[in-house]
């Protein structure tokens, strides 16, 4: 179950909340004109949460197929690290369930953010 662990943990909680993008040529898109060298920003967050998207967005599943979230972008914007990003969660993840089967999670989960990324601020955990 680890990659389709590791992949809804992306999806739920990408590191960048939103990335920018230059309009090609003008063109609508959604009833809204956009000009050409215009900037935009894609919210990778809320594109991963689209209910049109995905079934029971906000509900964490590891057997949810497909998985196409854009937590590292897309097409020819698609992040270089992603797979050894995958890889390292794939092989990560596992052992330290291995070495640590007790641990629970001890309070909230505590997020810094700034206008494009988020990460880990605080994450208190227990043994059972």
């Amino acid at each position: 179950l680890t990659p389709g662990a590791v992949e809804e943990m992306l999806r739920m909680e990408p590191s960048f909340l939103r990335t920018p993008r230059r309009v090609k040529e003008d063109m609508d898109w959604g009833g809204v004109r956009l000009q050409r060298d215009q900037m935009v920003s894609v919210l990778n967050g809320a594109a991963n949460r689209d209910p049109a998207v995905f079934a029971n967005p906000d509900t964490f599943d590891i057997r949810r197929s497909p998985n196409k979230h854009l937590s590292f972008g897309q097409g020819p914007h698609t992040c270089l690290g992603a797979p050894l990003a995958r890889l390292e969660a794939g092989l990560a993840f596992p052992r330290l369930l291995e070495r640590l089967p007790q641990v629970v999670l001890d309070g909230d989960v505590r997020w810094k953010e700034d206008f494009s990324t988020r990460r880990l601020a605080r994450l208190d955990v227990r043994l059972r």
